[in-house]
């Protein structure tokens, strides 16, 4: 699969905090108190890709490529596109690009839903993980044609991810940050161990 996850909003904070991860570390001082956040900030990130969550709200932008999702053709989306992050707080938009460079903001399919051979725009389930996505066969693009007779270059979903508070991450996956930013600290390059197992 071909896709890329791009932040386009980072969170505006960390699912811990410096002076936690100090005692963590037994770090009396405040002289590292900057290279602790961004070690933390590492350390998420690290997490949340390995995870593929996002622990705090943040807005990413995800672009796949159809040829990952498409019959035989290489080229036509078809099927349910599941979303590269958990959990999904919503979907702020869905862009397609067609081989001639047209551009297409699809809307949400109106409600009540039709049968999905039928269905004009997306459908997003975001109450399970991985959350899905699927654009309707018959949604009509900008250059005039339907989704399923319609080369695409690759769809763009936006989309707002991450637990609502700190409270909400998992403690254990706080510990997990708290442990790779320790390693961080503690080893700088300047050896060749590796990260513990835990």
């Amino acid at each position: 699969m071909r896709t890329t996850v791009k932040v386009t909003t980072p969170p505006d904070g960390e699912p811990t905090t410096v002076e936690l991860v100090k005692l963590h570390c037994r770090i009396d001082s405040n002289a590292d108190d900057d290279l602790l956040t961004g070690y933390l900030t590492t350390a998420r990130t690290v997490a949340e890709d390995y995870l593929s969550r996002a622990l705090l709200t943040q807005t990413i932008l995800w672009t796949v490529r159809p040829s990952s999702m498409l019959h035989t053709d290489q080229s036509r989306l078809r099927g349910t596109l599941e979303l590269p992050r958990a959990p999904v707080q919503s979907i702020e938009s869905v862009v397609t690009l067609d081989e001639w460079g047209n551009e297409t903001t699809i809307s949400p399919a109106p409600l009540p839903l039709v049968p999905p051979a039928a269905i004009l725009g997306y459908v997003a389930d975001l109450a399970l993980e991985p959350a899905t996505l699927l654009i309707g066969r018959e949604t009509v693009l900008s250059g005039g044609y339907p989704l399923h007779a319609t080369r695409l270059q690759h769809v763009q979903v936006s989309m707002v991810v991450g637990y609502d508070s700190t409270t909400d991450v998992p403690m254990t996956t706080v510990q997990a940050v708290m442990m790779i930013t320790a390693y961080f600290y503690e080893h700088r390059g300047d050896t060749g161990e590796t990260m513990p197992e835990a």
